[in-house]
């Protein structure tokens, strides 16, 4: 079956080793503009993308194309489920925003079979996961931070579905998800997006510039790309988990990979070796998704990572 590790090239186009402490804030306050209903609205554009996602998916996969491609028939099942809860997440989120909610846009996805649409299907629901925990801090309304709690634990719930009983892979990555802030998911859907509707609303986020990564197998030495054409010092900035782990780069544009990381985690170019408060005007380009799956009938290769 088609392993995500695969994923990683639909993404494509799109050493000394300082660890923060466990718990840290990536941001001191809320970037400028955002407030509750911005957060909203950011929330909306993600759940718009997903419901799309998999409305297209399904209808241009039958059960007879889910079935040729490998699949038992509940697997296919299973995902109008998953295109369900999206729907009533896009519903309830625009009930919660009123009429000046933002529209779907119109969306290109590159999957081609029922096999590299399930690799990507986890992918997504991975940065949707991120998504929601990287804005849980900035939510202030008591009320608004359970609704965004009880979509995030559904999204978990269908990345860990979608990994493990469809891929046989591994559940989770560690003993903590990796929240990730508004730009640096912005940069991973934005290749997604062809054109939205004028009257949607213009939110306060904008993507990075693409980095991309030769490998991603921890402990080994990648080859980076990203646009730069300054000379000073840049450093990978490897978010795992709560941590967050920053490695000088070589001026060939190489670096040595954390030995410990598993599963999903992102990394981002910056100008700064600051781990603690990670200002977004010093990422240079990122993240990229740094993907290890491993096989969910083996013991987990790190449990020690992410802090513990």
């Amino acid at each position: 079956m088609f392993s995500l590790r695969n994923a990683l090239t639909i993404l494509a186009g799109l050493a000394a080793i300082n660890a923060a402490p466990v718990v840290e804030k990536r941001n001191a306050m809320p970037p400028a503009g955002i407030d509750d209903t911005v957060i909203l609205q950011y929330a909306l554009t993600l759940e718009h993308l997903e419901f799309t996602f998999y409305t297209q998916a399904l209808e241009k996969f039958d059960a007879g194309a889910f079935s040729a491609a490998g699949f038992p028939e509940w697997v296919r099942n299973r995902f109008v489920q998953v295109r369900n809860d999206e729907g009533s997440h896009v519903a309830l989120l625009t009930g919660a925003i009123g009429p000046n909610a933002t529209q779907a846009c119109t969306y290109d996805f590159p999957y081609t079979d029922p096999t590299s649409f399930v690799a990507l299907a986890g992918i997504i629901e991975n940065v949707g996961v991120s998504a929601y925990l990287g804005a849980a801090d900035d939510i202030a309304s008591a009320a608004y931070v359970t609704v965004a709690g009880s979509i995030l634990t559904t999204e978990a719930r269908h990345q860990t579905w979608i990994s493990a009983a469809v891929d046989a892979s591994n559940p989770w990555s560690s003993p903590y998800d990796t929240p990730l802030k508004y730009n640096g998911v912005y940069t991973l859907v934005a290749p997604f997006i062809t054109s939205c509707p004028s009257s949607n609303p213009t939110l306060p986020v904008k993507a990075y510039p693409t980095l991309t990564s030769s490998v991603s197998t921890p402990g080994a030495q990648t080859q980076l790309s990203y646009d730069d054409s300054t000379s000073t010092e840049k450093y990978l900035l490897v978010y795992y988990g709560l941590s967050t782990m920053a490695i000088p780069i070589d001026s060939d544009k190489t670096v040595t990979l954390p030995s410990d990381i598993q599963g999903t985690a992102y990394a981002v170019v910056s100008s700064s070796s600051n781990t603690t408060v990670v200002d977004p005007t010093t990422i240079v380009a990122g993240p990229v998704i740094l993907l290890n799956p491993f096989a969910s009938y083996v013991t987990n290769p790190n449990p020690a990572s992410a802090g513990q």
